[in-house]
């Protein structure tokens, strides 16, 4: 039997802590508008953003991705898995899953998370 590459929770990415990749959302199918801000953490299969609200499980938003380095912004649809105010905190957060992205653009983000654990100075 072959062993899944899944981790404990069920994820096939990497996923690392984040706050220099700038994200702007907006509901799926409409013009994504607002001010950028920090994700807190991305793989290959997903991000973790800050919401103004809570936002239903199954939502469909855009978002408009910044890697650094790159100069060219990320275009990807998400459906938000969970979302959530944490304790002490005056804003949510929301788990999205990619459902449209551009395979090329979801190698770009495997690789600058390669890159960033490459340069991770060991504990």
């Amino acid at each position: 039997m072959r062993k899944s590459n899944m981790d404990r929770a069920g994820r096939m990415y990497v996923r690392i802590e984040t706050s220099v990749v700038k994200v702007k959302y907006g509901v799926a199918g409409r013009e994504v508008e607002g001010a950028l801000r920090a994700a807190k953490n991305i793989s290959g299969g997903g991000i973790r953003i800050p919401v103004d609200k809570r936002l239903r499980p199954g939502a469909k938003l855009a978002l408009e991705l910044k890697l650094p380095r790159e100069t060219v912004p990320i275009q990807a649809q998400v459906d938000v898995i969970w979302s959530a105010r944490f304790l002490g905190r005056r804003t949510y957060e929301a788990s999205c899953q990619f459902t449209k992205i551009d395979p090329l653009d979801r190698g770009k983000i495997i690789r600058y998370i390669h890159e960033v654990l490459r340069h991770r100075k060991p504990r």
